[in-house]
Protein backbone atom coordinates (compact mmCIF):
# COMPACT_ATOMS: atom_id res chain seq x y z
CA UNK A 1 0.00 0.00 0.00
CA UNK A 2 1.21 3.60 -0.72
CA UNK A 3 2.30 5.86 2.28
CA UNK A 4 0.36 8.39 3.39
CA UNK A 5 0.13 11.20 0.88
CA UNK A 6 -0.09 13.64 3.54
CA UNK A 7 2.85 12.68 5.47
CA UNK A 8 5.00 11.86 2.05
CA UNK A 9 4.04 14.62 -0.01
CA UNK A 10 4.92 18.31 -0.26
CA UNK A 11 3.56 20.74 -2.53
CA UNK A 12 6.67 23.72 -3.63
CA UNK A 13 5.49 26.60 -5.27
CA UNK A 14 8.78 28.52 -6.87
CA UNK A 15 9.36 32.51 -7.50
CA UNK A 16 9.02 33.25 -10.68
CA UNK A 17 11.91 32.34 -12.31
CA UNK A 18 13.92 30.95 -15.62
CA UNK A 19 14.79 27.35 -16.75
CA UNK A 20 18.36 27.07 -15.14
CA UNK A 21 17.04 28.59 -11.50
CA UNK A 22 13.96 25.94 -11.51
CA UNK A 23 16.84 23.31 -12.89
CA UNK A 24 18.80 24.89 -9.83
CA UNK A 25 15.89 24.41 -7.24
CA UNK A 26 14.90 21.12 -8.03
CA UNK A 27 18.47 19.91 -7.37
CA UNK A 28 18.48 21.52 -3.84
CA UNK A 29 15.40 19.72 -2.99
CA UNK A 30 16.86 16.35 -4.25
CA UNK A 31 19.56 16.93 -2.38
CA UNK A 32 18.19 16.98 0.62
CA UNK A 33 16.69 13.64 -0.34
CA UNK A 34 13.48 14.61 -1.44
CA UNK A 35 12.48 13.32 -4.78
CA UNK A 36 10.34 15.47 -7.14
CA UNK A 37 8.19 13.50 -8.37
CA UNK A 38 6.01 15.89 -10.56
CA UNK A 39 6.14 19.16 -12.18
CA UNK A 40 3.13 21.65 -13.46
CA UNK A 41 4.00 24.29 -15.71
CA UNK A 42 7.60 25.52 -14.00
CA UNK A 43 6.83 26.63 -11.07
CA UNK A 44 4.47 23.68 -9.40
CA UNK A 45 6.60 21.18 -7.92
CA UNK A 46 5.27 18.04 -5.58
CA UNK A 47 8.24 16.54 -3.85
CA UNK A 48 7.68 13.25 -2.24
CA UNK A 49 10.17 11.82 0.72
CA UNK A 50 10.54 11.46 4.67
CA UNK A 51 9.41 13.89 6.83
CA UNK A 52 12.93 14.81 7.59
CA UNK A 53 13.90 15.68 3.75
CA UNK A 54 10.81 18.07 3.43
CA UNK A 55 11.49 20.55 6.21
CA UNK A 56 12.66 23.85 5.52
CA UNK A 57 12.72 23.61 1.69
CA UNK A 58 11.17 27.25 1.64
CA UNK A 59 15.01 28.10 2.71
CA UNK A 60 16.03 27.30 -1.17
CA UNK A 61 16.17 30.78 -2.63
CA UNK A 62 13.93 29.92 -5.64
CA UNK A 63 11.39 28.73 -3.38
CA UNK A 64 8.41 31.13 -2.46
CA UNK A 65 5.99 28.57 -0.41
CA UNK A 66 5.83 25.29 0.85
CA UNK A 67 2.70 23.40 1.61
CA UNK A 68 1.35 20.06 2.87
CA UNK A 69 -2.16 21.08 2.84
CA UNK A 70 -4.36 22.79 0.52
CA UNK A 71 -3.32 25.99 -0.45
CA UNK A 72 -4.81 29.09 -2.36
CA UNK A 73 -1.45 29.90 -3.41
CA UNK A 74 -0.34 30.04 -6.91
CA UNK A 75 2.53 31.14 -8.72
CA UNK A 76 2.26 34.89 -9.95
CA UNK A 77 0.64 34.74 -13.56
CA UNK A 78 -0.13 31.15 -13.27
CA UNK A 79 -0.12 29.23 -16.40
CA UNK A 80 -3.30 26.95 -17.12
CA UNK A 81 -0.97 23.74 -15.91
CA UNK A 82 0.14 25.17 -12.78
CA UNK A 83 -3.79 26.38 -11.94
CA UNK A 84 -4.43 22.83 -12.55
CA UNK A 85 -2.14 21.13 -10.80
CA UNK A 86 -2.46 23.12 -7.69
CA UNK A 87 -6.17 22.64 -8.15
CA UNK A 88 -5.71 18.52 -8.33
CA UNK A 89 -3.59 19.04 -5.08
CA UNK A 90 -6.25 20.50 -3.33
CA UNK A 91 -8.78 18.10 -4.49
CA UNK A 92 -6.48 15.38 -3.39
CA UNK A 93 -6.22 17.10 0.14
CA UNK A 94 -9.97 17.15 0.78
CA UNK A 95 -11.74 14.68 2.94
CA UNK A 96 -14.25 13.91 0.07
CA UNK A 97 -11.18 12.19 -2.04
CA UNK A 98 -9.74 10.94 1.03
CA UNK A 99 -13.23 8.84 1.40
CA UNK A 100 -13.67 8.00 -1.85
CA UNK A 101 -10.19 6.25 -2.15
CA UNK A 102 -10.95 4.73 1.40
CA UNK A 103 -14.24 2.97 -0.35
CA UNK A 104 -12.98 2.72 -3.94
CA UNK A 105 -15.45 0.13 -6.22
CA UNK A 106 -13.71 -3.21 -6.47
CA UNK A 107 -10.91 -2.75 -4.81
CA UNK A 108 -8.38 -5.45 -5.35
CA UNK A 109 -10.61 -7.26 -7.70
CA UNK A 110 -8.68 -8.72 -11.10
CA UNK A 111 -8.97 -6.67 -13.85
CA UNK A 112 -10.98 -9.83 -15.20
CA UNK A 113 -12.84 -10.82 -12.47
CA UNK A 114 -15.26 -13.07 -14.31
CA UNK A 115 -19.46 -12.42 -13.36
CA UNK A 116 -21.52 -9.33 -13.75
CA UNK A 117 -18.33 -7.20 -13.66
CA UNK A 118 -16.74 -4.31 -15.32
CA UNK A 119 -15.14 -4.97 -18.26
CA UNK A 120 -10.71 -5.04 -18.15
CA UNK A 121 -8.99 -2.14 -19.25
CA UNK A 122 -7.47 -2.64 -22.01
CA UNK A 123 -9.75 -4.43 -24.58
CA UNK A 124 -10.20 -7.23 -26.54
CA UNK A 125 -7.69 -7.16 -29.50
CA UNK A 126 -5.68 -4.85 -28.66
CA UNK A 127 -2.16 -6.07 -28.34
CA UNK A 128 -0.40 -2.90 -26.32
CA UNK A 129 3.38 -3.91 -25.94
CA UNK A 130 5.04 -6.92 -27.65
CA UNK A 131 7.76 -9.65 -27.33
CA UNK A 132 10.16 -8.30 -29.60
CA UNK A 133 14.09 -8.39 -30.15
CA UNK A 134 15.90 -4.73 -29.29
CA UNK A 135 15.81 -3.30 -32.81
CA UNK A 136 18.74 -2.14 -35.13
CA UNK A 137 18.63 1.76 -35.45
CA UNK A 138 16.52 2.99 -38.38
CA UNK A 139 17.66 6.39 -38.24
CA UNK A 140 15.39 9.25 -36.36
CA UNK A 141 12.09 7.55 -36.95
CA UNK A 142 12.81 4.94 -34.96
CA UNK A 143 13.73 6.79 -31.58
CA UNK A 144 11.49 5.60 -29.15
CA UNK A 145 9.37 7.95 -25.97
CA UNK A 146 9.06 5.53 -23.83
CA UNK A 147 11.67 2.68 -23.62
CA UNK A 148 11.97 2.57 -19.70
CA UNK A 149 11.06 4.45 -16.86
CA UNK A 150 13.82 5.95 -15.54
CA UNK A 151 13.81 10.21 -15.10
CA UNK A 152 11.87 12.76 -16.30
CA UNK A 153 8.78 11.56 -18.60
CA UNK A 154 6.51 14.50 -20.43
CA UNK A 155 2.99 13.44 -19.84
CA UNK A 156 0.64 15.36 -22.19
CA UNK A 157 -2.89 15.00 -21.28
CA UNK A 158 -5.42 16.38 -24.21
CA UNK A 159 -8.98 16.27 -22.70
CA UNK A 160 -11.09 16.63 -25.46
CA UNK A 161 -14.46 18.20 -25.70
CA UNK A 162 -17.21 17.80 -28.44
CA UNK A 163 -20.27 20.41 -29.82
CA UNK A 164 -22.61 18.64 -27.23
CA UNK A 165 -22.92 18.81 -23.35
CA UNK A 166 -22.56 15.40 -22.78
CA UNK A 167 -19.25 15.47 -24.95
CA UNK A 168 -18.31 18.30 -22.76
CA UNK A 169 -15.94 18.12 -19.68
CA UNK A 170 -16.65 20.54 -16.58
CA UNK A 171 -14.56 22.45 -14.55
CA UNK A 172 -14.89 19.84 -11.52
CA UNK A 173 -14.20 16.69 -13.89
CA UNK A 174 -11.34 17.91 -15.73
CA UNK A 175 -10.19 18.86 -11.87
CA UNK A 176 -10.27 15.37 -11.35
CA UNK A 177 -8.94 14.03 -14.08
CA UNK A 178 -5.72 15.96 -13.32
CA UNK A 179 -5.75 14.89 -9.28
CA UNK A 180 -6.54 10.94 -10.67
CA UNK A 181 -3.36 10.73 -12.79
CA UNK A 182 -1.64 13.02 -10.26
CA UNK A 183 -2.32 10.17 -8.03
CA UNK A 184 -1.16 7.76 -9.69
CA UNK A 185 1.92 8.72 -11.22
CA UNK A 186 2.86 10.06 -8.30
CA UNK A 187 2.34 6.16 -6.42
CA UNK A 188 4.22 5.20 -9.12
CA UNK A 189 6.94 7.54 -9.17
CA UNK A 190 7.40 6.90 -5.60
CA UNK A 191 8.28 3.06 -6.40
CA UNK A 192 11.76 3.19 -7.30
CA UNK A 193 13.87 6.37 -5.82
CA UNK A 194 16.80 5.34 -7.66
CA UNK A 195 15.12 5.61 -10.80
CA UNK A 196 14.64 9.31 -9.90
CA UNK A 197 11.34 9.73 -11.86
CA UNK A 198 9.58 12.91 -12.49
CA UNK A 199 6.41 13.12 -14.27
CA UNK A 200 6.06 17.35 -15.94
CA UNK A 201 2.69 18.23 -17.19
CA UNK A 202 1.06 19.56 -20.70
CA UNK A 203 -2.29 20.11 -20.54
CA UNK A 204 -4.51 21.17 -23.18
CA UNK A 205 -8.62 21.57 -23.34
CA UNK A 206 -9.65 21.53 -26.85
CA UNK A 207 -13.13 21.35 -28.65
CA UNK A 208 -14.20 20.12 -31.30
CA UNK A 209 -17.01 20.27 -34.20
CA UNK A 210 -17.66 16.46 -34.68
CA UNK A 211 -20.37 14.80 -33.40
CA UNK A 212 -20.33 10.91 -32.74
CA UNK A 213 -20.77 8.90 -36.06
CA UNK A 214 -22.83 5.82 -35.63
CA UNK A 215 -21.44 4.19 -38.29
CA UNK A 216 -18.03 3.78 -37.36
CA UNK A 217 -16.29 1.15 -35.03
CA UNK A 218 -13.32 -0.57 -34.43
CA UNK A 219 -10.47 0.92 -32.75
CA UNK A 220 -8.98 2.95 -35.21
CA UNK A 221 -11.88 4.60 -36.87
CA UNK A 222 -13.58 5.71 -33.90
CA UNK A 223 -10.55 6.71 -32.01
CA UNK A 224 -9.63 8.76 -35.23
CA UNK A 225 -13.11 10.62 -35.40
CA UNK A 226 -12.34 13.22 -32.63
CA UNK A 227 -8.62 12.80 -32.03
CA UNK A 228 -7.93 13.98 -35.49
CA UNK A 229 -9.61 17.22 -35.39
CA UNK A 230 -8.22 17.61 -31.99
CA UNK A 231 -4.55 17.09 -32.77
CA UNK A 232 -5.01 19.22 -35.83
CA UNK A 233 -6.49 22.36 -33.40
CA UNK A 234 -2.93 22.24 -31.56
CA UNK A 235 -1.40 22.10 -35.15
CA UNK A 236 -0.12 18.71 -35.67
CA UNK A 237 -0.80 16.38 -38.69
CA UNK A 238 -4.90 14.99 -38.18
CA UNK A 239 -3.93 11.12 -38.07
CA UNK A 240 -1.98 8.81 -35.58
CA UNK A 241 1.40 10.61 -36.39
CA UNK A 242 0.03 14.21 -34.77
CA UNK A 243 0.06 12.03 -31.39
CA UNK A 244 3.85 11.19 -31.57
CA UNK A 245 4.46 15.22 -33.25
CA UNK A 246 2.27 16.13 -29.84
CA UNK A 247 4.76 14.04 -27.46
CA UNK A 248 8.05 14.81 -29.48
CA UNK A 249 7.03 18.70 -28.81
CA UNK A 250 6.35 18.27 -25.35
CA UNK A 251 9.33 16.28 -24.73
CA UNK A 252 11.87 19.34 -26.23
CA UNK A 253 9.62 22.22 -24.51
CA UNK A 254 9.12 20.77 -21.05
CA UNK A 255 13.25 19.16 -21.51
CA UNK A 256 12.19 15.94 -20.07
CA UNK A 257 13.65 12.38 -21.30
CA UNK A 258 10.81 10.63 -22.44
CA UNK A 259 7.15 11.34 -23.27
CA UNK A 260 3.89 10.16 -24.16
CA UNK A 261 0.40 11.76 -24.44
CA UNK A 262 -3.01 10.76 -22.74
CA UNK A 263 -6.62 11.25 -23.53
CA UNK A 264 -9.36 11.98 -22.23
CA UNK A 265 -12.95 11.82 -24.07
CA UNK A 266 -16.83 11.25 -23.25
CA UNK A 267 -16.93 10.51 -27.16
CA UNK A 268 -17.94 6.47 -28.26
CA UNK A 269 -14.41 4.37 -28.15
CA UNK A 270 -13.69 0.68 -29.16
CA UNK A 271 -13.08 0.15 -25.08
CA UNK A 272 -13.01 2.43 -22.46
CA UNK A 273 -9.06 2.59 -21.82
CA UNK A 274 -5.88 1.21 -23.71
CA UNK A 275 -2.71 2.00 -24.69
CA UNK A 276 -0.20 1.94 -27.75
CA UNK A 277 2.94 3.76 -28.05
CA UNK A 278 2.86 6.82 -27.63
CA UNK A 279 -0.47 7.30 -26.08
CA UNK A 280 -3.12 6.14 -23.68
CA UNK A 281 -6.70 7.09 -24.53
CA UNK A 282 -9.21 6.88 -21.35
CA UNK A 283 -12.63 7.36 -21.52
CA UNK A 284 -14.89 9.29 -19.17
CA UNK A 285 -15.96 7.70 -16.95
CA UNK A 286 -13.68 4.55 -16.79
CA UNK A 287 -16.40 2.25 -17.21
CA UNK A 288 -17.86 0.11 -14.45
CA UNK A 289 -14.57 1.04 -12.57
CA UNK A 290 -15.66 4.63 -11.78
CA UNK A 291 -14.12 7.84 -11.74
CA UNK A 292 -12.40 6.96 -8.24
CA UNK A 293 -10.31 4.31 -10.24
CA UNK A 294 -9.16 6.69 -13.09
CA UNK A 295 -5.43 6.85 -10.76
CA UNK A 296 -5.08 2.86 -10.54
CA UNK A 297 -6.13 2.39 -14.73
CA UNK A 298 -4.29 5.37 -15.83
CA UNK A 299 -1.13 3.85 -14.28
CA UNK A 300 -1.93 0.10 -15.07
CA UNK A 301 -1.56 1.45 -18.96
CA UNK A 302 1.06 3.78 -17.97
CA UNK A 303 2.96 0.49 -17.49
CA UNK A 304 2.17 -0.75 -20.96
CA UNK A 305 3.74 2.21 -22.19
CA UNK A 306 6.76 1.28 -20.54
CA UNK A 307 6.54 -1.72 -21.73
CA UNK A 308 4.95 -3.97 -19.41
CA UNK A 309 2.52 -6.27 -20.38
CA UNK A 310 -1.14 -7.65 -18.68
CA UNK A 311 -0.80 -10.46 -16.27
CA UNK A 312 -4.77 -11.33 -15.83
CA UNK A 313 -5.73 -15.02 -17.56
CA UNK A 314 -7.80 -13.81 -20.20
CA UNK A 315 -5.13 -11.60 -21.49
CA UNK A 316 -3.76 -14.77 -22.71
CA UNK A 317 -0.48 -13.86 -21.32
CA UNK A 318 2.30 -16.67 -20.97
CA UNK A 319 5.17 -16.92 -18.61
CA UNK A 320 7.76 -17.29 -20.80
CA UNK A 321 7.55 -14.04 -23.35
CA UNK A 322 9.49 -11.24 -22.63
CA UNK A 323 8.91 -7.49 -21.85
CA UNK A 324 10.76 -4.13 -21.17
CA UNK A 325 14.12 -3.41 -22.11
CA UNK A 326 15.50 -6.09 -20.20
CA UNK A 327 13.35 -8.36 -21.58
CA UNK A 328 12.35 -10.04 -18.20
CA UNK A 329 10.23 -12.74 -18.71
CA UNK A 330 5.68 -12.67 -17.86
CA UNK A 331 7.05 -14.83 -14.83
CA UNK A 332 3.65 -13.35 -12.80
CA UNK A 333 1.63 -14.09 -15.77
CA UNK A 334 -1.92 -15.59 -13.41
CA UNK A 335 -2.85 -18.09 -15.92
CA UNK A 336 0.89 -19.96 -15.93
CA UNK A 337 2.72 -18.38 -12.06
CA UNK A 338 3.61 -20.89 -9.94
CA UNK A 339 3.26 -18.40 -7.14
CA UNK A 340 0.61 -15.38 -8.29
CA UNK A 341 1.44 -12.64 -6.62
CA UNK A 342 -0.47 -9.34 -6.41
CA UNK A 343 0.44 -6.47 -9.28
CA UNK A 344 -1.16 -3.39 -10.86
CA UNK A 345 -0.37 -5.21 -14.21
CA UNK A 346 -3.26 -8.02 -13.01
CA UNK A 347 -6.08 -6.44 -10.67
CA UNK A 348 -7.20 -3.10 -9.27
CA UNK A 349 -4.66 -2.99 -6.04
CA UNK A 350 -1.23 -0.94 -5.46
CA UNK A 351 1.16 -3.38 -5.85
CA UNK A 352 4.06 -4.44 -8.35
CA UNK A 353 5.39 -8.00 -8.59
CA UNK A 354 8.73 -8.91 -8.86
CA UNK A 355 8.85 -8.77 -12.63
CA UNK A 356 7.40 -5.47 -13.46
CA UNK A 357 9.69 -3.21 -11.74
CA UNK A 358 12.51 -4.89 -14.15
CA UNK A 359 10.21 -4.48 -16.94
CA UNK A 360 9.98 -1.24 -16.49
CA UNK A 361 13.69 -1.46 -16.21
CA UNK A 362 14.37 -0.84 -13.08
CA UNK A 363 17.32 -3.37 -12.12
CA UNK A 364 20.57 -3.26 -10.87
CA UNK A 365 22.55 -5.99 -12.05
CA UNK A 366 25.48 -5.92 -10.42
CA UNK A 367 23.78 -5.06 -6.72
CA UNK A 368 26.14 -1.94 -6.66
CA UNK A 369 23.14 0.95 -5.69
CA UNK A 370 22.36 1.97 -9.20
CA UNK A 371 20.28 0.95 -11.58
CA UNK A 372 21.65 -0.38 -14.72
CA UNK A 373 20.84 2.41 -17.00
CA UNK A 374 21.65 1.70 -21.04
CA UNK A 375 20.94 4.98 -22.47
CA UNK A 376 22.54 7.13 -19.89
CA UNK A 377 23.94 7.51 -16.72
CA UNK A 378 22.37 8.90 -13.73
CA UNK A 379 23.90 11.60 -13.67
CA UNK A 380 23.34 15.05 -11.66
CA UNK A 381 22.10 16.15 -15.38
CA UNK A 382 20.84 19.98 -13.44
CA UNK A 383 24.68 20.57 -11.97
CA UNK A 384 25.83 19.25 -15.65
CA UNK A 385 23.14 21.44 -17.02
CA UNK A 386 24.65 24.73 -15.44
CA UNK A 387 28.03 24.12 -15.64
CA UNK A 388 27.78 22.69 -19.73
CA UNK A 389 24.82 24.36 -21.08
CA UNK A 390 25.58 23.30 -24.96
CA UNK A 391 25.86 19.82 -23.95
CA UNK A 392 22.53 19.85 -21.90
CA UNK A 393 20.97 21.34 -25.50
CA UNK A 394 22.35 18.64 -27.49
CA UNK A 395 21.09 15.69 -25.13
CA UNK A 396 18.08 17.12 -24.88
CA UNK A 397 18.04 18.34 -21.29
CA UNK A 398 17.03 22.09 -21.69
CA UNK A 399 15.41 23.80 -24.47
CA UNK A 400 17.67 25.77 -27.42
CA UNK A 401 19.58 28.61 -25.63
CA UNK A 402 20.05 32.22 -27.46
CA UNK A 403 22.14 32.94 -30.36
CA UNK A 404 25.86 31.73 -29.40
CA UNK A 405 28.44 34.18 -28.15
CA UNK A 406 31.64 35.75 -30.08
CA UNK A 407 33.28 33.12 -28.21
CA UNK A 408 31.10 29.72 -29.16
CA UNK A 409 31.33 31.32 -32.80
CA UNK A 410 34.66 31.29 -32.79
CA UNK A 411 34.96 28.21 -31.55
CA UNK A 412 32.87 26.97 -34.42
CA UNK A 413 29.63 26.41 -32.75
CA UNK A 414 26.67 27.10 -35.44
CA UNK A 415 23.71 28.18 -34.69
CA UNK A 416 20.89 25.82 -35.27
CA UNK A 417 18.66 27.13 -38.51
CA UNK A 418 15.00 27.83 -37.80
CA UNK A 419 13.29 24.60 -38.03
CA UNK A 420 16.00 22.50 -38.15
CA UNK A 421 16.39 21.61 -34.59
CA UNK A 422 16.67 17.68 -33.77
CA UNK A 423 13.12 16.34 -33.45
CA UNK A 424 13.73 14.17 -30.17
CA UNK A 425 11.26 11.56 -30.80
CA UNK A 426 9.99 9.70 -33.96
CA UNK A 427 7.58 7.86 -36.13
CA UNK A 428 8.00 4.25 -35.13
CA UNK A 429 9.17 1.98 -38.03
CA UNK A 430 6.43 -0.86 -38.01
CA UNK A 431 4.05 1.90 -38.06
CA UNK A 432 5.25 3.11 -41.39
CA UNK A 433 5.74 -0.18 -42.69
CA UNK A 434 2.38 -1.17 -42.07
CA UNK A 435 0.48 1.85 -43.71
CA UNK A 436 2.90 2.21 -46.46
CA UNK A 437 4.42 0.64 -49.64
CA UNK A 438 7.53 -0.57 -50.64
CA UNK A 439 7.83 2.47 -52.81
CA UNK A 440 6.53 4.92 -50.48
CA UNK A 441 8.60 4.06 -47.16
CA UNK A 442 12.21 3.63 -49.65
CA UNK A 443 11.32 7.37 -50.03
CA UNK A 444 11.03 7.79 -46.78
CA UNK A 445 14.07 6.63 -45.73
CA UNK A 446 15.80 8.27 -48.11
CA UNK A 447 14.47 11.36 -47.13
CA UNK A 448 15.21 10.75 -43.83
CA UNK A 449 18.95 9.82 -44.30
CA UNK A 450 19.00 13.28 -46.12
CA UNK A 451 17.61 15.07 -43.00
CA UNK A 452 19.91 13.27 -40.68
CA UNK A 453 23.18 14.42 -42.73
CA UNK A 454 21.57 17.63 -42.43
CA UNK A 455 21.50 17.60 -38.58
CA UNK A 456 24.87 15.57 -38.78
CA UNK A 457 26.12 18.36 -39.59
CA UNK A 458 24.99 20.70 -37.57
CA UNK A 459 25.78 19.23 -34.89
CA UNK A 460 28.88 18.15 -35.92
CA UNK A 461 29.69 21.87 -35.35
CA UNK A 462 28.16 21.96 -31.95
CA UNK A 463 29.68 19.46 -30.45
CA UNK A 464 33.37 20.96 -31.16
CA UNK A 465 32.18 23.92 -28.89
CA UNK A 466 30.65 21.04 -26.59
CA UNK A 467 33.84 19.24 -26.27
CA UNK A 468 35.41 22.59 -25.11
CA UNK A 469 32.79 23.18 -22.54
CA UNK A 470 33.61 19.44 -21.12
CA UNK A 471 37.20 19.82 -21.41
CA UNK A 472 37.05 22.86 -19.04
CA UNK A 473 34.71 21.52 -16.88
CA UNK A 474 36.58 18.23 -16.11
CA UNK A 475 39.41 20.34 -15.76
CA UNK A 476 38.10 22.73 -13.21
CA UNK A 477 36.54 19.42 -10.42
CA UNK A 478 39.61 17.39 -10.84
CA UNK A 479 41.45 16.86 -8.32
CA UNK A 480 44.69 18.30 -8.22
CA UNK A 481 47.70 16.15 -9.24
CA UNK A 482 50.15 15.16 -6.62
CA UNK A 483 53.47 16.86 -6.87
Amino acid sequence: MPKSAAASEHLVVLSDADRPAVHGAMASIEGRGAQVTQRYGDRVLICSGPERALRRLDEIPAVRSVHAASTEHLPRSASAAEELGVAAWNLRRSRPFAEAKAERPRDGQAWDAPGDEPLAPDGPGMTHVTETEPAAARGIIDLDMSPYLIGSVAVGLVIVNGPTPDLQFSADERTKIVAEVQEGLGWLAGREPRASVSFSYDIRDVTIANGPDPNKSGYEQLEAHWRDPALASLGYMANILGATQHASRIRHDLATRWAYVGFFTKYPVAHFAYALKPKIVFQWPNDGWGVDNIDRVFTHETGHIFGCPDEYASSNCSCTTKFGWFREPNGNCQSCAPVFADCLMASNTWAMCAHTPIQLGWRDSNNDGTLDDTAAGLFDYRKLCSAVPLVCQLIGLSPPGPPPSPQQVAAGVAPTASGAAWPGGGVPMLLLERTLGNDELARVESAVRAEELEYLEQIEGRLRGALEQLRSYRSSIAPPKPE
